[in-house]
């Protein structure tokens, strides 16, 4: 049985709780938002509940940050950078300047822009006129579907664009501490992932149709050269011996096929009055 990866996010605060909490409902993701209820935390503290989640085996672990009190404080933004820099491989931390609200407003703008937002405050006006009435408050979260919200109304392809280009152009010129969201890193993830899991069905689905085509060779072999030992269908089918016995006995327990003489003798043959491939092949399959 195949192990499906996992995922932990983990905010400072409400916003992103509400936010990916609205968004795993709708999209049916299985990923973990933690804690479990939304809670201000500070840096050390989501480190340290990080580092919690890797020793529970969590594949990856996403830690959202919003840079605009960090950039105020030079002590706290030494303690971030060097948490950040001593993180387990797989813990993987999201900045944006200045903060969520900023990765909302995304959603909206009708062309990229470099406008400088220092806090949440700055963001504020701006964002309302796309959702008016916008608070940070439980009592708004509750009333208002935040994911839903953001993708009905605004465009979540957009956001994702815009997020990569104002990336490249902070990490360009840091010195211009232009406002960013790594967020779609987060949406890069959970995208890998789901190609992963494609991808394991489609093996599934490959491993199935190859296990019809190697009984499916069995059968015709038999049907033209009658009763024959194991060791001779291997031979001229190109299966090894334990995978031709293995697929001998599915067709015999299945009534596909009969057996005669003892365990090192033993051949096989065409149940009598079984339909040939061509006519009825639905019956050989698994």
């Amino acid at each position: 049985m195949a192990v499906k990866k996992s995922i932990a996010i983990i905010g400072e605060g409400e916003t992103e709780w509400w936010y990916f909490e609205t968004l795993r409902i709708a999209c049916r993701y299985k990923f973990k938002v933690a804690p479990d209820f939304p809670q201000h935390s500070d840096i050390p503290h989501m480190a340290k509940l990080a580092e919690d989640y890797v020793k529970r085996q969590t594949d990856y672990v996403v830690c959202l940050v919003d840079m605009d009190r960090l950039l105020r404080l030079p002590a706290e933004m030494a303690t971030y950078q060097k948490l950040r820099k001593n993180s387990s491989r797989n813990v993987i931390w999201i900045e944006t300047n200045p903060c969520t609200e900023f990765w909302f407003l995304l959603h909206f703008l009708p062309q990229l822009s470099t406008k400088h937002y220092v806090s949440y405050e700055d963001v504020l006006p701006d964002l309302q006129r796309y959702m008016p009435g916008y608070e940070k408050t439980a009592r708004y979260f509750k009333k208002n579907n935040l994911y839903k919200y953001l993708t009905e109304h605004g465009d979540l392809q957009r956001a994702i664009g815009y997020a990569k280009e104002l990336t490249r152009l902070s990490e360009a010129t840091p010195e211009d501490k232009i406002a960013y969201s790594q967020m779609h890193l987060v949406f890069e993830l959970i995208a890998s992932m789901n190609e992963d899991e494609s991808d394991k069905t489609t093996i599934k689905s490959e491993n199935r149709n190859r296990n019809e085509e190697n009984r499916r060779q069995i059968i015709d072999f038999i049907a033209d050269n009658g009763i024959s030992d194991a060791k001779t269908i291997s031979k001229a089918i190109g299966l090894k011996p334990s995978r031709t016995r293995d697929y001998l006995k599915q067709l015999v327990d299945e009534g596909i096929l009969e057996v005669e003489g003892e365990y090192k003798n033993r051949k096989y043959k065409i149940k009598k009055n079984f339909p040939t491939f061509a006519e009825n092949w639905n019956l050989c399959t698994a």
